[in-house]
């Protein structure tokens, strides 16, 4: 992810602790000096990677914080086996 400044950094990491279950790690890459599109300005852009220990962390990282949309954790589906059937079932089947 690409940051204007430090403290939308530490928004993130606050939203990480408040929201995720998991391990998680940051890792700073460095900075990078960027033309802003809007203003035609060159502005200082902190690089950081998030690593999630959970797959759900980052699914849930990515779409809430990242995209702004909420959040479906993905159902778990299991089949249920067909009962057999019983003595009279089978009698008038």
């Amino acid at each position: 992810m690409k940051f204007k400044n430090r403290g939308d950094m530490e928004k993130a990491e606050d939203w990480i602790n408040a929201n995720i279950k998991g391990l998680w790690a940051l890792e700073f890459l460095g900075m990078q000096e960027e033309m802003s599109v809007d203003t035609g300005m060159r502005a200082n852009v902190l690089k950081v990677l998030f690593k999630f220990g959970r797959k759900e962390d980052f699914e849930r990282f990515r779409t809430e914080y990242i995209q702004g949309k909420t959040y479906a954790a993905a159902k778990v589906v299991t089949k249920v086996p067909p009962k057999p059937k019983g003595f009279f079932a089978r009698l008038f089947s």
